[in-house]
């Protein structure tokens, strides 16, 4: 890889840190406007359906919708089956975890954590031979090797 290319993650990272303030903001819209009973409940009585009338459109039991909605309240519903309920009610799932803070920081942030965890012995190696950093230069060396690691994802999260 040339030297000033970026790694592929580092890449996909800034392409997403592009695209979280309008996540965000859609994610606070969607949490805050999220009905007490749930998606299900709150689409299926706006539309005017029984319990009975999408069970029938899922090919489920009455029973089964009512599970599925006190499921999806307690927040232990899957995916696949929310997927089923909104094309039974002629609607959309929207799906998306959202970082809270940008990509970038958090990897530079795991970088410095890992760089100064790799230095740490070694500095204090070094300080008990009276060869120690000052404190300035122990901040150029973590920031350095940081920068080195940025660069190696699998060094990133061991």
């Amino acid at each position: 890889m040339p030297v000033n290319a970026a790694p592929t993650h580092l890449l996909s990272a800034a392409q997403l840190d592009r695209k979280l303030p309008g996540l965000r903001e859609a994610a606070a819209d969607i949490r805050n406007a999220k009905p007490a009973g749930g998606w299900i409940r709150a689409v299926r009585r706006a539309l005017g359906m029984s319990t009975g009338a999408l069970g029938r459109r899922l090919e489920l039991a009455q029973q089964s919708i009512v599970q599925l909605e006190e499921n999806e309240k307690n927040e232990s519903i899957t995916l696949a089956s929310l997927r089923r309920v909104a094309a039974a009610l002629d609607a959309e799932l929207v799906y998306a975890i959202v970082p809270r803070k940008n990509l970038r920081d958090s990897i530079a942030a795991r970088a410095r954590e890992v760089a100064a965890e790799r230095v740490a012995p070694v500095a204090h190696s070094m300080k008990l031979e009276s060869q120690g950093l000052s404190d300035k230069e122990l901040r150029e060396r973590i920031e350095e090797l940081a920068r080195e690691i940025e660069r190696r994802p699998r060094d990133l999260w061991r």
